[in-house]
């Protein structure tokens, strides 16, 4: 080796270890072991305020953010990251839009990554919150006007003046992270306001430490991801709000784990799919809507799986076929509609499968025969309808015997009406005429004897009564 060399060689070695020398002088550490109190971060091993690079994480281990503090504040700014190690620029809160469940930056197709801010009237930073594949992970950080990192305060300590939150002896609305925890120490409640309204991301914890709800703001509105679980650490419902109107797929849970039901918005309003499910995993409704109208075909089951009901509907209003069964698979009814209208024949029936009952309608209104019949399949009552209106002869049975005959016309009573016992004497006889009586009419004894005989003509009334 020549002796240019070995100085060369001599010279990158001792860069070399000036570079590791330095490197090792400069700590570098994760934000989240560091302790923040009155808005400096401290060293927990020292107990001092920190100096040195400190880093933070996304979920999937890629770096966030890094930076440099000296003396617990922060010397300089953050330099933040996107999940794939890109140099990206924080953006403004209110700047992401809300599209299927998650925040993007709008001049990006993917969901967001990054720090997310907002800020006082001032122009100040209020607070940050960062974002991973469009969805919020961890709490908002608040700061102070001035900068620094603003501690949470209990909320029993706010004073509340009407729907107003102040911190004591400040005659401004609150702003800023607030906390409160149970007897056993465990945290109760982590939120923020601003202005005095909810805002940022509230959660909430069962007494046992589990989670209860999570809950987000803006503005006072709610407004994004919202959760609630069971006691037992199960979620119980799951969906997103924007603008304080529910939007898209909404879930919800029995106790056990078991979906209870499933639902569809768009601005608040249902739209799409809404299926629900009985505790045993079998499904009860699947039903859709379109901006809060029914539409398609509408089912439901017994919670044995046999299906209890089918129902149609087109822009909102009832049309074409409608059904229902029993329990045991029996039909029970089958009706028709038109533009929201009852039409056409509609039959009915008892859970053994007989006939129970026929009807007519002709554009929402009553419209030819009506037919009754018991369930041992005997015919019970005969009706007939024009335009909505009663018409023609009317009948009535007892089981097999004939109980009533009347004529009608025109919505009224006209013609003769008579009336039998149950058996098969007359019990009454007489006419109608534009719905009055009129004529002659007679009542009889079950036995047979003649009771009550008279003639009806304007005010005159005679009456024969036979003993």
């Amino acid at each position: 080796m020549s002796i240019v060399k070995l100085i060369l060689s001599v010279k990158n070695r001792a860069i070399f270890f000036l570079i590791l020398f330095i490197s090792g002088c400069t700590k570098i550490t994760n934000q989240d072991s560091l302790k923040l109190y009155n808005g400096l971060l401290y060293d927990p091993d020292s107990g001092k305020p920190y100096t040195g690079k400190v880093y933070s994480l996304y979920s999937n281990g890629t770096k966030m953010r890094d930076g440099y503090f000296e003396l617990g504040a922060l010397d300089g700014e953050f330099t933040f990251y996107n999940n794939i190690g890109e140099i990206i620029t924080p953006l403004e809160e209110n700047r992401l839009i809300y599209k299927n469940g998650k925040k993007y930056n709008p001049e990006q197709e993917q969901p967001f990554w990054g720090m997310a801010y907002g800020i006082y009237e001032s122009g100040h930073k209020l607070y940050e919150v960062v974002y991973e594949n469009g969805l919020i992970i961890g709490d908002y950080l608040y700061f102070n006007i001035d900068g620094r990192t603003k501690a949470p305060i209990f909320l029993s300590l706010l004073v509340r003046r009407g729907d107003i939150f102040y911190q004591q002896d400040s005659p401004e609305p609150y702003t800023g992270p607030v906390f409160d925890i149970w007897e056993n120490g465990n945290k109760m409640l982590s939120g923020a306001f601003k202005n005095s309204v909810k805002d940022g991301r509230w959660v909430e914890w069962f007494e046992n430490g589990q989670p209860q709800k999570e809950h987000n703001y803006r503005f006072g509105f709610r407004h994004g991801y919202w959760a609630e679980w069971f006691e037992n650490g199960l979620l119980e419902i799951e969906g997103h709000f924007v603008d304080g109107k529910e939007y898209g797929t909404w879930n919800y849970w029995y106790n056990h784990g078991q979906k209870e039901k499933e639902m569809n918005y768009d601005n608040g309003w249902w739209n799409g799919k809404f299926n629900k499910w009985y505790k045993n995993g079998l499904k009860m409704e699947e039903l859709t809507y379109k901006e809060q109208a029914p539409v398609g075909v509408w089912q439901y089951w017994y919670d044995n799986g046999q299906q209890k009901e089918e129902k149609s509907y087109e822009t909102g209003e009832r049309n074409g076929e409608w059904a229902q069964w029993y329990p045991n698979g029996q039909m029970k009814q089958k009706t028709q509609y038109s533009n929201g209208k009852e039409n056409g024949d509609w039959t009915f029936w008892y859970e053994t499968g007989q006939k129970k009952e026929e009807r007519s309608y002709k554009e929402g209104k009553r419209d030819g025969s009506w037919a009754y019949w018991y369930e041992n399949g005997a015919k019970k009552e005969q009706r007939f309808y024009s335009n909505d209106l009663k018409s023609g002869t009317w009948m009535e049975w007892y089981d097999r015997q004939t109980r009533e005959v009347r004529q009608y016309k025109d919505g009224q009573l006209d013609g003769r009406r008579t009336k039998w016992y149950v058996n098969g004497q007359l019990k009454e006889d007489g006419h109608y005429k534009s719905g009055k009586e009129n004529g002659k009419w007679t009542y009889w004894r079950e036995n047979g004897t003649v009771e009550t005989s008279y003639d009806i003509r304007g005010n005159l009334l005679s009456r024969i009564i036979d003993e």
